[in-house]
């Protein structure tokens, strides 16, 4: 998962929390710097993260399969 800061008009910026490349939330709010929504993105992918409406974890085991004996 990854924040980003993406400009608005008027000189203003908001976040976007993407999760292979799509978009899972984005911030309501419009800040001053890119600084501040990328902060303000921070938080609220931790509480996505660790709450109950996270995306699907799409990572594959990286572990050889075992040998089997024959």
């Amino acid at each position: 998962m990854e924040v980003v800061a993406v400009a608005e008009r008027e000189h203003r910026w908001r976040w976007e929390i993407r999760h292979n490349g799509r978009v899972v939330k984005e911030s309501g709010e419009r800040f001053v710097s890119p600084h501040d929504a990328i902060e303000d993105g921070k938080r609220r992918l931790v509480a996505l993260w660790t709450g109950a409406d996270r995306p699907p974890i799409s990572r594959q085991p990286q572990r050889r399969p075992r040998a089997t004996a024959s």
